[in-house]
């Protein structure tokens, strides 16, 4: 994978850079990131926290994920692109949208997390791992 990853919004006012390989890909089917992307499932990768520079103005909105802690997901307040997020619990790495990159083909998920709160259309890849939460706990 070639560094540095590119990404940032619709608009072209908040942009990014990863100087780091990201540390793994997942898609989460949980109903906060449904409703905060309106989408089945957010494909998103993490990332060292250190390695993400952000340029530009961004906004944030800080909800309780199921797991109780607080994620703040960012996102464009222009245009409303939805970004990259952080966790109270994970300060030492930052889940961005891989939607957002540049280049998203060059992302590769890993598994599929909270799949218990995945609609009943959503086709997901049989091959990957299912986690009916948080595997990281």
């Amino acid at each position: 994978m070639k560094l540095p990853i590119t990404g940032g919004c619709l608009c072209g006012a908040v942009r990014y850079e990863i100087s780091a390989k990201p540390i793994g890909g997942f898609n989460c089917h949980c109903r906060t990131c449904q409703k905060a992307i309106g989408a089945p499932y957010f494909a998103g990768m993490f990332v060292p926290a250190s390695a993400l520079a952000i340029t530009g103005n961004y906004k944030e909105y800080a909800t309780i994920a199921a797991s109780g802690h607080t994620v703040y997901r960012a996102f464009c307040p222009k245009c409303g692109t939805s970004l990259f997020g952080r966790n109270s619990a994970f300060i030492d790495i930052r889940p961005v949208a891989t939607a957002t990159l540049d280049d998203p083909a060059i992302f590769q998920p890993q598994k599929d997390i909270w799949v218990a709160d995945a609609q009943p259309w959503d086709t997901m890849n049989p091959d990957l791992p299912k986690f009916d939460g948080n595997p990281w706990h």
